[in-house]
């Protein structure tokens, strides 16, 4: 079967079928109709279109003559710096200050005129803000550098704060923490053996290094006891255990700053 969009009914998928319909008077002004209405919703378009963009340009113009308008009114509360060949300054007549361009610096104010950076004035007056013409300074170009008062006359003195800095030279066992180890105490070893940091101090690292151990009484486990006597091969191992913790705890104290 075959649907007619325009008509909204079915029909014989056949070529006869197709043809038939399409030559019917129902068909025929189905068809008139929606091409006119076509017709009509793209002239509604259209016209919208050329309402919408009359209506934008009015909005833009209106903005733009809103724009014009502040920015004149802008420019006349601003004022204009004009060149004084006589003081050999720039004078803004609106405001009644005068700005030197060597120092960038302002003179004037009531009662009593001073110089200033910060003249009282609105700062779309300011100089290189507001317009300027003639004298040293080119147009487009906000001020000179500045360069001090200008000779012989009594203008603003320039000041500049100088800061110094201070460089402080690194720890040298900074990488180690030598210097946040403690102070007091033993250094190395264990069990109580190492050597003793305050005498470490006073005897430059050898008179108190090294210090034994006290063997507990009646040891546990075979232990010898106090007073018994002890062998030449025990006492010499025992003399090179003490003399090898006397050196790591040395070497300790060394690492950690101490000596």
């Amino acid at each position: 079967m075959h649907w007619c969009d325009i008509c909204k009914c079915w029909l014989n998928d056949t070529k006869a079928a197709k043809m038939n319909h399409e030559r019917g008077a129902g068909h025929q002004s189905k068809l008139a109709f929606k091409l006119k209405e076509m017709g009509k919703k793209a002239e509604n378009e259209i016209k919208q279109k050329e309402i919408q963009d009359i209506a934008m340009s009015k909005i833009d113009k209106a903005a733009k003559k809103a724009f014009e308008a502040d920015r004149k009114a802008a420019e006349a509360a601003a004022g204009s710096w004009e060149w004084d060949a006589g003081s050999s300054y720039y004078y803004n007549s609106t405001h009644r200050w005068y700005y030197e361009p060597k120092s960038a610096w302002y003179y004037g104010g009531e009662p009593e005129a001073q110089w200033t950076q910060a003249p009282p004035i609105p700062s779309a007056a300011l100089f290189g803000t507001a317009k300027h013409s003639g004298g040293p300074v080119p147009q487009g170009s906000t001020a000179v550098a500045p360069s001090g008062p200008a000779d012989g006359g009594d203008g603003p003195i320039v000041r500049q704060t100088v800061q110094r800095v201070v460089t402080v030279k690194k720890h040298p066992l900074a990488d180690v923490g030598g210097y946040k180890a403690p102070t007091s105490g033993r250094v190395g070893g264990s069990m109580g053996s190492g050597i003793t940091l305050e005498a470490e101090a006073g005897a430059g690292g050898s008179a108190g290094a090294g210090e034994k151990r006290k063997r507990e009484e009646g040891g546990k486990g075979g232990g010898k006891v106090k007073g018994e006597a002890v062998s030449k091969e025990e006492a010499e191992a025992l003399a090179r255990r003490e003399a090898a913790k006397a050196r790591v705890a040395a070497r300790t104290a060394a690492g950690f700053g101490y000596v």
